[in-house]
């Protein structure tokens, strides 16, 4: 059956650095749903997160990461924006770019989802977008119950979250996938480089592992 594809999905990180579990979610929301490409929106500076790596080295290896997907892009919007990066002026701004017919699907993960009451304006966020959420186990955890109150009635199939411009959620599952930023980057501070790359074989994107290893990142990077 041929797919009809609409719509833009929008996974946004630090991606510090990008690894094979970002990549896994990316391609399983492109099965899981009809979207016509995926935005990795890189943050530069998050409100919630430390982030110390420069920017302009985390772009370049999500650049490496995805390129030859025709369903994947980098959105570098984020960078553009002075101050702390708020996730609500990105939705904002994208309606903006895209018009208001145009589906947009907010691609959200289980920690995400069960913190979401604490992001900024985060009660806006339905009128501009859907919400995809993302898990690694059959049942999503329950968000904060002001959240679910506001969701309740609004789930779809996730074929079906980009027949409307914004405001459904549905959720898809993805495979258990140890790969973790954190781990990534304390793997580099804890261990020799060569042992390093050898432990993350599976989870760094081949082209991602080489620029590591060229420009010398990570290097004691116990953060």
């Amino acid at each position: 059956m041929n797919i009809v594809r609409r719509g833009i999905g929008l996974f946004g990180g630090t991606f510090d650095p990008v690894h094979n579990g970002h990549l896994c979610v990316a391609r399983e929301a492109t099965r899981a749903m009809p979207l016509a490409r995926i935005d990795f929106v890189l943050a530069p500076r998050p409100w919630q997160k430390a982030v110390a790596t420069p920017v302009k080295e985390r772009l370049a290896l999500l650049e490496e990461a995805i390129e030859g997907n025709p369903l994947f892009a980098v959105n570098t919007m984020e960078l553009m924006r002075e101050g702390d990066t708020y996730t609500i002026d990105t939705l904002i701004e994208m309606r903006k770019l895209v018009g208001p017919s145009t589906p947009l699907v907010l691609i959200l993960g289980a920690d995400q989802w069960k913190n979401f009451h604490t992001w900024r304006r985060w009660r806006e966020f339905l009128d501009l977008v859907n919400i995809a959420l993302c898990n690694r186990a059959k049942d999503m955890p329950h968000a904060a119950p002001e959240v679910e109150a506001l969701v309740e009635g609004r789930f779809l199939d996730a074929m079906q979250i980009a027949n409307a411009p914004s405001g459904s959620l549905c959720t898809f599952t993805i495979a258990a996938h140890e790969a973790s930023s954190t781990k990534i980057r304390e793997l580099f501070a804890r261990l020799p480089r060569k042992e390093a790359f050898k432990r993350l074989e599976n989870w760094l994107p081949v082209k991602v592992a080489r620029r590591i290893a060229a420009q010398g990142l990570y290097a004691g990077a116990g953060r």
